[in-house]
């Protein structure tokens, strides 16, 4: 595990399973509220690890929809702000080596969401082109709207047991975090 400076605080990955089905159902909870699959991963993680990040699901505003083009399913977006809030430099002239300790946990993530979810293209999987206004507007309470609030539980899911597993087998170098 890394060296923390005296005044640094780690990140904990909550213990026991309860939270990786709370973190899913809160997910889930955010996406039908909020409408936003990228937000709702990072809303229901912020809240499992207990902070409160605002300019954290500011950033995150973005990537729904597949930014807002039908690209990178916002589920994997999700996962990789919150590898980056957990795994991240916090420092870009660290360099490199500042960022191996994310590189493990984000390809693990995309690879466990692809087989979990059906692949990261927004549009493959919603058959919907969101830069197109009626298309966009159509889909909202639509079964793939429904479709994707499935998936954002699971997804949720997925990336707190890649975490929990990455834990618990000392894989995972925790970084400070954020103050």
């Amino acid at each position: 595990m890394q060296k923390l400076a005296p005044s640094a605080t780690p990140v904990r990955i909550p213990q026991g399973n309860r939270w990786i089905g709370d973190v899913a159902r809160a997910a889930r909870a955010y996406k039908t509220s909020a409408a936003s699959c990228t937000q709702s991963i990072v809303a229901a993680f912020l809240d499992a690890l207990g902070w409160h990040e605002p300019m954290v699901l500011r950033a995150s505003t973005a990537f729904t929809a597949g930014m807002f083009s039908s690209l990178t399913c916002g589920i994997h977006a999700g996962g990789m702000i919150i590898v980056g809030l957990v795994a991240g430099r916090e420092d870009i002239t660290d360099g490199l080596d500042g960022l191996l300790p994310s590189v493990q946990p984000a390809q693990k993530i995309v690879r466990r969401l692809d087989r979990r979810i059906g692949g990261h293209d927004c549009r493959q999987l919603t058959g919907v082109d969101f830069t197109d206004l009626e298309q966009a507007m159509a889909y909202h309470g639509s079964a793939a709207a429904e479709a994707c609030t499935r998936r954002i539980h699971d997804g949720a899911e997925e990336i707190a047991l890649v975490l929990k597993e990455l834990d618990a087998a000392g894989e995972l170098i925790i970084r400070p975090r954020p103050a």
